[in-house]
């Protein structure tokens, strides 16, 4: 009996949910167009505490018409631009930091003239992560939730006592299990 406990007690430690740390991530908000056709956004960068950096190099690429015009440090940020340049539509802008460091932050701003076509973008990419900055004008419609196996957990559980029970009824009238 004892082993047979320690058996379900190890499946159900087995199939405990183990904790994990996202990856890094790029983050961005932008204000609304102003009336000179401007739309100013603040670019972020969520660092994984597994991999802290104290660089980042991002490109941003222009499409459909869309036209950068600044790009700026954040005069709080714990990083700085140390170097950007344009070409042919496509910008590369450099951030230091002193230390070494990971968590959330505000990199820097970029403001681009909106050209008003339908696949008018930026676009965000820091390593092979990459993030589109559209002038969507559609309103923003709740999506459909997909299913993350979330119930995987609990139908391994119910298999292993499923397993334990017709295990206990198998043995039922055997010797040593008959007398327990």
């Amino acid at each position: 009996m004892k082993k047979f406990l320690g058996f379900v007690v190890m499946s159900l430690v087995a199939v405990l949910p183990f904790t994990v740390s996202a990856a890094s991530e790029i983050t961005y908000t932008c204000g609304e167009v102003d009336s000179e056709g401007n739309r100013t956004c603040t670019v972020g960068y969520i660092i994984d505490q597994n991999t802290p950096q104290d660089s980042v190099s991002v490109t941003l690429t222009e499409q459909g018409g869309a036209d950068i015009t600044a790009v700026n440090s954040i005069s709080n940020s714990e990083f700085a631009i140390s170097t950007q340049n344009e070409t042919n539509g496509v910008w590369s802008v450099v951030l230091a930091s002193p230390d070494t460091v990971y968590g959330e932050f505000s990199l820097f701003t970029f403001t681009y003239k909106v050209s008003g076509e339908e696949d008018c973008k930026i676009t965000i990419a820091i390593g092979n992560d990459n993030k589109d900055v559209t002038t969507s004008t559609t309103p923003d419609t709740p999506s459909e939730n997909p299913q993350t196996g979330s119930s995987l957990p609990y139908i391994a559980l119910g298999g292993v006592l499923l397993v334990a029970g017709v295990a206990y009824f198998a043995t039922k009238n055997k010797s040593k299990m008959y007398k327990i």
